[in-house]
């Protein structure tokens, strides 16, 4: 999902609305690249999207609902609900705890390579051994192959579970 032409017209917008000039952006972003992105010929990281909000001293979420309600069609209220709701809806289910989770000391946690572990299936694999059935029976019941079965079949006392 492309954003170039939302996030060109809001970049755009919040300059006139300032007064024009470049002066304030070129303080942190080359003028080449400031053209660029408003004649929706460049994309823009997240992170340069929050120094040119920053310069413009425009609230970054506020940029990005403008440029998601360009982009649906639709108000920025609108925005704000579906995203209190998507918000909600990832609170609810536990996503805050695991996105803190995944940092320490203002830094990503480091992990293993490889794919990483699901440790929904994990538990459901304990949770199969504790009731008495077999890795076979366990590896058709949750849909998973039996080698992922066997990996977990041991990697915490059943007695251990959640």
């Amino acid at each position: 999902m492309s954003l170039k032409i939302e996030v060109a017209a809001v970049l755009r917008a919040l300059r006139q609305l300032q007064g024009g000039g470049y002066a304030r952006l070129s303080e942190r972003t080359a003028r080449r690249t400031i053209g660029e992105l408003e004649r929706a010929q460049s994309g823009v990281t997240l992170d340069k999207l929050a120094e040119l909000a920053d310069a413009l001293e425009f609230d970054l979420p506020a940029f990005v609902v403008l440029c998601v309600c360009l982009q649906r069609d639709i108000s920025p209220r609108e925005v704000i609900q579906s995203t209190m709701a998507c918000l909600d809806s990832f609170s609810s289910a536990g996503g805050i705890e695991l996105v803190k989770d995944e940092i320490a000391d203002g830094a990503i946690i480091k992990r293993p390579r490889g794919k990483p572990r699901n440790h929904h299936v994990v538990s459901e694999i304990q949770r199969l051994r504790a009731d008495g059935r077999n890795q076979s029976e366990a590896a058709r019941e949750l849909g998973v192959p039996r080698s992922t079965v066997q990996r977990y079949w041991h990697s915490q006392p059943a007695n251990k579970l959640e």
